[in-house]
């Protein structure tokens, strides 16, 4: 246990014996025990968590390398085959967010489109502004 031999841990228990005296020594074995429990069972937790993190990664890198086999292997189909493979099924929720991420920023550029003709009227009115009031000013 620990790398350490039966003489080890008598002499241990003789100078936890003398240390402690007779009356202290069970509660503080149990205090010991239950420090030790719970270490272990903290690293056992940590340990399971970062199993389970290292497969979910293992599992996502699997994914890609399917689909990225399902692309290849529709990519070199025949477009004209007679075969449906069902292959589009499979990629269509992938090109179903491509096109959701077209439209955003189609709508995105046409709002900056807005904003920016918006900015130059002002800019204009501001300028016709500024121009009749340094003619009034003259005029005064």
């Amino acid at each position: 246990m620990f790398g350490m031999g039966i003489t080890e841990i008598l002499l241990i228990a003789i100078v936890a014996v003398i240390a402690l005296g007779p009356e202290k020594l069970p509660d503080a074995m149990v205090k010991i025990a239950r420090l030790f429990n719970s270490v272990k069972k903290g690293l056992n937790d940590a340990k399971t968590t970062l199993d389970k993190e290292l497969n979910i990664s293992e599992l996502k890198e699997e994914a890609n390398k399917f689909k990225a086999q399902i692309e290849e292997t529709k990519a070199s189909l025949n477009v004209e085959s007679k075969f449906d493979l069902g292959l589009d099924d499979i990629l269509k929720d992938d090109l179903d967010v491509k096109k959701e991420s077209l439209k955003v920023e189609d709508s995105k550029k046409e709002l900056e489109d807005k904003f920016a003709k918006a900015n130059e009227n002002k800019s204009k009115k501001d300028e016709k502004k500024s121009k009749k009031n340094s003619s009034d000013a003259k005029e005064i």
